[in-house]
Formats: C-alpha cells, structure tokens, sequence
C-alpha cells in the first residue's frame, strides 16, 4: 500500500499501528477524530459541530505561521474533512491524519465507537484509536460443516468471507455400498436388509474423510493467523467437526482458539458476527483476566508503574506492555471535543494531567512497537496490582 492515502481508509492491522503510532511532522501533525453515532440526532451533525469548534479554537489558539499554514490545509481538505463528518460516510468511528508540511493524508474507519477531538502536535494523536483496539481487535472465524470452511476476518465491527475450503469427495469406489435393494444375494437374501448398515458405512467413510479434511486444514488457519494478525481464532459448527479443525492446530499458534457450537453456514458475515459476538467479548475478557494474573505472578520478570515500565521500554526489554483501559493514559478523562495541542495550555489541571499522561502512553506504545514487542489494552474487569496504576509490562530479561 502506497504511503499516500487520499481514497480509501487505511486497514486496521499491526502496519497502520505502527505507521500512525511514527507519524511526525516538524511543522505539525492534525489529528481529527469524530464519533459519528447515529442515535444522535440535529438539524446538523453533532460530531460536525463539535469538530468545527475545535478546529476553530485551535486556529485561534496557535501562533501566526502555524495559523496559515493550518488555515491553507484545512483549505485543501474541505472535500476530505466533508467526508469525515458526513452522515453516510462508512463507520462510526473515524479519524483523519494530515502531516502539515506535506500532501499526505491517512485515514481510519472502523464501526468500534471513537471519540470527538482535534489534537496538532509535532506526532499524531492515537490514544483513542488504541482504545478502541481493545474491543474490537482483529479476529478469525472458521465456520465449518459437511462442504468444508468458510475462513472469516472480523475487526472492528466489520466481517468479511476472504476464503473457504471446499471438501469434494471422489466415491466411485464406495458405490457398492449403496447397490440395489432388492437384488439377491447368493444366500438368497434381500439385499434391502442389508442397505441400512451399507449406508451407514458408506455415511461413516465420509464422516472419516471429512474429519481428515478439517483436520489437515490447520497449515491453512496458521498462515491466516500470521497473516491476518488475529488475536482470537473462532471455530464454529457441529462439535465433532469443530474438533476436528482444531485438534491439530499447533501448540505454538500466537493465538487463543475458541470453540464455539453456533451452526452458522448459511449466514452472512454479518450475520456470523453478530451471533458470535457475546462469545468474542467473553473470550476477550477471559484473556486480559489470564494476562493480569499471569502479571501479577511473574515479578522479576515484570515492571510495574509508568516510570519502571518507560525505562524497560527505552532499554529494549519489554516483551508485551499492558495498558489498563480505564487508567489515564487513554485518555478517556479527556473530555470529548477537547482540542489538544503545545499552543494550548488546559486550565483544568485534572485534564492537564490526563493529556500529559496520554501522550506518555502514546510515547509508549511507540517504543513497544518499535521494539517488536506486544501491545495489550486491558478491559476494566482486568485486575492490575495497584503499584502498577495501570500500567505494566512483561520483560523479555
């Protein structure tokens, strides 16, 4: 994918991550992002209104050439800033990303709700984008069944169908098995008396080589786990084939499986998605409550607390750095509309803290990404040690 992106939004995976995360620009970078939620209703957006004021106050906020050079871009991206904020525009939430001193702009659409805000600093502004990572991070679904696997990609609120394995079966060979019913056998038998247990085997040859099918399909989902980035692999469907899909997966898959007994095959990915839903939320769940026990039980080999957790990042020893979804590096302290920016000094000195402390994490998860090491935003149910204050890390010495 070209750096440039005018037209279509940006995809959701680990490369926008860390494309976002090191957007910087001397002159400045302006972060817009609007939760267009279609319950709010008004004679014009809401989201609209609020995100000219920001802009407005942020114009009126910083220094003469940095007002111009704002003004001429906001002036280039009236048609890009019209379609972030229009009602029939694809997602609720989105986020626009433009470099000052260059043509570029990035944009992000998911159906994960964000949050309103305008954020010019000389980096890009992602700790709302981060947080809306943890509900609705990139999962795998294979949906499987007596035709084979329909393989699923859902995040974001969004699902789509991007492959399938079909099971074909050859049984020519078998044909015997299903004869005549009412030919002779030469003990003088009906043949019909014996159909029922020849259809049964002929039945259970199939189940046989369905089961191996589904069985050898693991090389398939792997790849699609590596591939895709999925945090969660879905496997849905009778429970004797469920288990065969995923009786072989590798031990050493960076994933979680989940089992689930939906019979879904004639469903829409829509469809799948939604079904799916409150099983995908629990196992999301059950994962951050193992990665905070497993924290609290892995001392020395964990750093808690932002101070301790920034020096392992700057020495390159952190493994997976966790964020709490409710502690103040997300931001969500930060009230919505709030414009963020050097220029502008907050008179709350609650949301002067909650900005420096987003900006901390943005910082953070900065270093993680750039060190290959995992970012895990978790859920408000997960109990962190309070020493941590929400934040911690897993290191790799």
């Amino acid at each position: 994918m070209p750096l440039k992106e005018e037209e279509a939004a940006m995809p959701m995976d680990r490369e926008t991550q860390l494309r976002l995360v090191n957007l910087r620009d001397d002159t400045g970078v302006l972060s817009l992002y609007v939760n267009a939620d279609p319950k709010q209703v008004g004679s014009q957006p809401p989201w609209k209104n609020r995100l000219e004021k920001g802009v407005k106050l942020l114009l009126e906020s910083v220094d003469g050439s940095t007002r111009s050079a704002l003004d001429r871009r906001l002036h280039d991206l009236e048609l890009e800033i019209e379609q972030l904020v229009r009602p029939g525009s694809p997602g609720i939430g989105r986020a626009l990303f433009v470099p000052l001193s260059n043509g570029e702009t990035f944009h992000v659409e998911m159906q994960t709700p964000l949050t309103d805000r305008v954020a010019f600093a000389p980096r890009s502004h992602i700790a709302p984008m981060f947080a809306a990572w943890a509900e609705g991070s990139p999962c795998g679904i294979a949906v499987v069944d007596g035709r084979g696997m329909r393989i699923l990609d859902s995040r974001f609120g969004q699902c789509e169908e991007i492959s399938g394995l079909a099971f074909e079966l050859a049984t020519e060979e078998w044909r015997e098995f299903a004869g005549p019913a009412t030919q002779r056998s030469a003990w003088g038998k009906k043949e019909g008396q014996s159909s029922s247990s020849q259809r049964d085997l002929f039945d259970f040859r199939i189940a046989e080589h369905l089961a191996r099918f589904l069985a050898a399909a693991h090389t398939t989902l792997e790849a699609h786990v590596a591939a895709f980035g999925w945090e969660f692999l879905v496997l849905t469907g009778e429970p004797e084939l469920v288990e065969s899909a995923s009786k072989a997966l590798s031990n050493s898959l960076k994933t979680e499986v989940v089992a689930s007994q939906l019979v879904l095959s004639h469903a829409t990915p829509a469809q799948i998605e939604h079904a799916l839903a409150p099983e995908m939320i629990q196992a999301r769940r059950h994962r951050d409550e193992r990665l905070a026990a497993d924290f609290a039980e892995a001392p020395p080999k964990a750093a808690l607390g932002s101070t301790a957790v920034l020096e392992a990042l700057q020495g390159g020893r952190v493994d997976r750095l966790l964020l709490k979804n409710d502690s103040v590096w997300s931001g969500h302290r930060i009230p919505a509309g709030s414009v963020l920016a050097d220029g502008i000094v907050p008179g709350d000195p609650d949301l002067a803290t909650a900005v420096a402390e987003a900006r901390l994490g943005e910082q953070m998860i900065e270093l993680a990404l750039g060190t290959d090491a995992s970012v895990s935003i978790l859920s408000d149910d997960a109990q962190m040690s309070e020493k941590a204050e929400g934040i911690g890390a897993f290191l790799r010495w």
